[in-house]
């Protein structure tokens, strides 16, 4: 795995060059800076296949670095460790939402250090498909995408939206924060009502920006303190927010339905598009943490599907019912 090492601490690099190749990575470049090391990506002959970048460095900040990093089509998906000793939840945060897959405190263990590189590789390894279908997105958004439409259950990456990241940089994010930072983390999920026959209805484009259009309308209603949003695949959306306030999922759907409204989407040919969501109970973490936080989020998945679906039949029960009651009125 070939690996882009940045910190302005020299001792740092040296101890990182002399653990990672024990562990079996020694493919190490090592810069000094953000600016050495956008010098260095920018001039590379192979893209590099896992970053690990220090927070606090002086003129750009490795959280920059990492903003920068996820604009560059070869490294939308490519892992990126944060190694710092910034273990505030606030840095946590920034790191994450400018697009970390990770994040390791200092002094590291290198053990801990190397059983992260390995999670790395597996991220990488598990995120070919996603990488491919981030390659279609770049090539929608640059109008020269000819190819079959991804799969329905894809979880890619919705890009350029403020508090949207991808799935497993969520999981990551949930098993940093640790008891303390879960006592007051909320999960959620919302479902697509009918997404199925929503994809089948859609170009590959079409797909893509409506399922950006409605992670916004999430994002954009979650006024609950710091939350992330993620799509998860098959119409679904997962939603992290912290803050002590309760969570009023009446008044949240009903704020993300409306804000979606307003967007009055339609297809290419400017049929109207109807998007309906529905939404999962409200889980308070409490002091559950690690794998319970991602049980957490399948189960609200699964909660939010299921009343999509319910939602769903019931609208079908009700327009069989007009029209009957049209029929007898009729018939009358």
């Amino acid at each position: 795995m070939k690996i882009l090492a940045v910190d302005d601490d020299p001792m740092v690099l040296d101890l990182l060059k002399g653990s990672l190749p024990k562990a079996g990575y020694d493919d190490i470049t090592t810069a000094g800076s953000a600016a050495e090391a956008m010098e260095i990506v920018q001039t590379a002959e192979s893209p590099f296949e896992c970053f690990l970048l220090d927070i606090q460095m002086p003129q750009m900040s490795g959280i920059e670095l990492c903003d920068w990093l996820r604009y560059i089509p070869d490294y939308s998906e490519t892992p990126i460790l944060m190694v710092t000793a910034m273990s505030d939840k606030v840095f946590i945060n920034q790191a994450f939402a400018a697009g970390a897959s990770d994040y390791v405190t200092k002094p590291f263990d290198p053990l801990e250090l190397s059983t992260r590189m390995r999670v790395a590789e597996r991220l990488n390894e598990k995120q070919r498909d996603a990488r491919q279908s981030g390659q279609m997105v770049q090539s929608l958004l640059n109008g020269n995408f000819q190819g079959e439409k991804f799969n329905f259950d894809t979880a890619f990456a919705v890009r350029d939206v403020a508090g949207v990241i991808d799935r497993m940089a969520l999981e990551n994010f949930l098993l940093q924060l640790g008891r303390g930072g879960m006592f007051a983390t909320n999960i959620l999920a919302f479902q697509i009502m009918n997404a199925r026959s929503l994809y089948d209805s859609c170009s590959a484009e079409e797909f893509y920006y409506t399922i950006t259009d409605v992670a916004e309308a999430i994002s954009d209603s979650l006024s609950y303190g710091e939350s992330f949003v993620s799509y998860a695949g098959r119409g679904a959306f997962i939603c992290v927010c912290h803050g002590r306030d309760q969570i009023d999922p009446e008044q949240l759907i009903q704020d993300v339905q409306q804000s979606i409204d307003k967007m009055e989407l339609v297809y290419d040919d400017w049929r109207e598009m109807e998007v309906k969501v529905a939404i999962s109970p409200c889980q308070r973490m409490g002091l559950r943490s690690g794998r319970a936080a991602i049980e957490a989020i399948d189960t609200a998945v699964d909660k939010a599907r299921r009343a999509a679906s319910d939602a769903a039949h019931s609208d079908a029960y009700s327009g069989w019912k007009r029209d009957l009651i049209k029929a007898f009125a009729w018939a009358g």
